[in-house]
């Protein structure tokens, strides 16, 4: 009988996930000791470092698994953030989730902006610029322009027009522009990149 009673408590600890690293037990001594984590299961688009930056505000830090985990480790992880995120809506305001999801989806759409894109700001406005083509003769190119959180606002052909008595090419982009107006991008100098299509 006392078998019987053991194997059965060792099957339901086992079941909750108590065998594992994250479960109820870990979860109430994490909060004692102040070392609020969420865990996220599987592979994310963005990396610890960008999600914790947005989590810190919230007081937790997100902790990667990895996608493979048994339903043992799987049972513990959902009984830990169960817990963990019952307390952090003692500590944090009234919608603080939906908050913390619009940051994160916010850099979600980052991810959206090619790694080649550079980043120009004027008087607090600023764009991501990606010159998808340009052609040998440096006279116009194709620009993908992305806002602040990663929203393509304008793709197209775009061609670099100057005053009669200054002949200017596109040499460095990077340094030429100076603004996207919402229609063609103002270079430094008198010239600009107007929009063709």
């Amino acid at each position: 009988m006392i078998s019987i009673l053991i194997l059965a408590i060792g099957f339901i600890l086992w079941n909750f996930g108590f065998f594992s690293r994250y479960n109820y037990l870990t979860a109430k001594t994490d909060i004692s000791k102040n070392n609020l984590q969420i865990v996220f299961i599987g592979e994310s688009m963005l990396t610890p470092s960008s999600l914790n930056e947005v989590s810190e505000k919230y007081g937790f830090e997100i902790v990667g698994f990895g996608c493979t985990l048994s339903k043992v480790e799987e049972n513990g992880i959902e009984i830990y953030n169960s817990l963990m995120k019952k307390y952090l809506n003692e500590q944090n305001a009234t919608g603080w989730k939906q908050e913390f999801k619009k940051e994160i989806d916010s850099l979600m759409k980052l991810t959206n902006i090619p790694k080649t894109a550079f980043w120009i700001e004027k008087n607090g406005n600023g764009f991501w610029y990606n010159i998808d083509f340009m052609h040998n003769y440096k006279n116009n190119a194709k620009i993908s322009i992305f806002d602040k959180y990663g929203e393509l606002i304008s793709k197209g052909k775009f061609i670099i027009v100057c005053p009669t008595n200054e002949i200017e090419f596109m040499y460095n982009l990077e340094e030429q522009i100076d603004i996207y107006d919402g229609e063609n991008i103002q270079l430094k100098s008198n010239c600009y990149l107007l929009r063709t299509k």
